[in-house]
């Protein structure tokens, strides 16, 4: 029992010697802040500001009648982009998943294009194209222009 209790205090007592050194240390901190000397104070001097021009009084009507206007032809521009962005992923999208499915057993014929020239063509019309067009493009945008 006494065995026990002598492992126990020296697996204990480094632990408490950094508590006590931590402990220490913090108490240190403050005393430190103390030693700061503040910077001294020095006024700026404030500039006076410009005269105001008077601007041109615009009637509040003309105003709200100019802002109402801007806001409906943003929601009929946004709506008429919620219908593009359905149309491309109802309509066009299928399509082109669609062409990318029934071009890939053509795909085997692709060896047979290497030496004519024209096997990049094959592999943007098979494989490239669709797949972009199906997959990576923005919703909304038309094929060519992203």
């Amino acid at each position: 029992m006494i065995r026990r209790i002598r492992r126990n205090l020296l697996l204990a007592s480094p632990l408490a010697v950094l508590g006590a050194v931590a402990a220490l240390l913090m108490l240190a901190l403050p005393v430190q802040a103390d030693d700061i000397e503040p910077e001294p104070y020095v006024e700026e001097e404030i500039e006076e500001p410009e005269p105001v021009v008077e601007a041109e009084v615009v009637a509040e009507e003309e105003v709200e009648e100019d802002l109402e206007v801007e806001e409906e032809a943003e929601i009929e521009e946004e709506s008429a982009r919620n219908i593009e962005k359905f149309l491309d992923l109802v309509l066009v999208r299928p399509l082109y998943v669609a062409r990318f499915v029934v071009g890939l057993p053509f795909f085997a014929f692709y060896p047979f294009t290497i030496g004519s020239g024209f096997d990049e063509d094959v592999v943007g019309l098979l494989w490239t194209d669709p797949y972009e067009a199906a997959f990576e493009r923005p919703l909304g945008e038309a094929p060519g222009d992203y």
